[in-house]
């Protein structure tokens, strides 16, 4: 699939300038982390509604949502390693008890911060989130569904995090498609399920599809409300499935489907394929990560040829 690469943190950025400049509510709490989230624009333009905190994560959620108590829609920006990994307890306590309209945004996410490392590389961020009453969980395939979830969101009231990545990644996503939070999107039709959240769902597309061997491609970037129409009623279809994610197996994507399938009383042949207990590494080429974690091109084309 030919795609031209495009900077998922710089789509947030934009759009978050974007829809301030007719949405004086929108607010931004910062964790010196500006330039990396493409914040400066609205630094400059909107001063009085950028609070910088500095490397202060637990302030900065106190203080984002202490700011969603006075009626603003704040967007609290950082690193996921730092914000919610460092910041949880705040979080759960003074955002989701309150049902504060919040949004945390957790960049350089998954192993595709490369160079970066294990203490950066957050495989943990969405079973942290998911697990909070009242949280919302988002992680876009690419730079245009980006635009569209930012924007879902700042109309919304309840608290949401969205999870964003480091490097520029392929735009994928149909530009004329939709977003809607609890929807999932069937981007390819095919006798294999094909479940995944964010940019590594790109792979899939890598994979010569045939008539005897063709994925349902599903893009579940809504993880919490989860679409369980559409992924039970392509599952009770194909009976075989698959789940891609760059995120711990545990407390990931995999793990909530797999306790839908249980309530539901259905057994497909399923493959997950996620970081299995470990912590990341540094490597200056992602794919390498993902070929290491068996999460990488190679081992999807082995979950689809064990599956047929």
């Amino acid at each position: 699939m030919k795609s031209v690469n495009t900077s998922i943190r710089q789509s947030f950025g934009v759009t978050l300038f974007k829809l301030a400049k007719t949405n004086k509510n929108i607010y931004v709490v910062d964790a010196d982390l500006k330039s990396s989230l493409y914040l400066s624009e609205f630094a400059k333009v909107f001063p009085k509604r950028f609070i910088e905190v500095g490397v202060a994560e637990n302030n900065a959620a106190s203080v984002a949502a202490g700011l969603a108590k006075t009626g603003k829609t704040v967007f609290l920006t950082s690193f996921s390693c730092f914000s919610p990994a460092i910041n949880w307890a705040v979080i759960r306590q003074s955002i989701c008890y309150n049902n504060s309209n919040v949004k945390i945004i957790g960049s350089h996410s998954g192993l595709m911060s490369g160079s970066l490392g294990a203490t950066h590389q957050m495989l943990e961020d969405i079973a942290l989130m998911q697990v909070l009453p009242n949280m919302e969980v988002f992680s876009p395939a690419d730079a245009i569904e980006t635009a569209k979830i930012v924007s879902a969101v700042s109309r919304s009231p309840k608290p949401s995090y969205i999870r964003l990545v480091r490097p520029d990644t392929p735009a994928f996503f149909p530009p004329k498609l939709s977003f809607t939070i609890g929807k999932s999107q069937i981007l390819t039709k095919g006798n294999i399920t094909l479940l995944f959240h964010g940019p590594i769902g790109h792979l899939a597309f890598n994979l010569c599809n045939t008539k005897e061997n063709s994925l349902e491609i599903i893009n579940c970037s809504s993880i919490k409300p989860l679409d369980s129409k559409t992924i039970l009623k392509s599952i009770k279809k194909t009976g075989k499935l698959i789940v891609l994610e760059d995120h711990q197996k545990i407390g990931g994507l995999g793990q909530a489907v797999s306790s839908l399938l249980l309530e539901n009383k259905l057994a497909p042949r399923f493959i997950h394929l996620a970081v299995d207990n470990q912590f990341g590494r540094s490597s200056k080429d992602y794919s390498k990560l993902y070929d290491h974690y068996g999460i990488g091109i190679k081992a999807l084309k082995l979950a689809v040829k064990k599956l047929n």
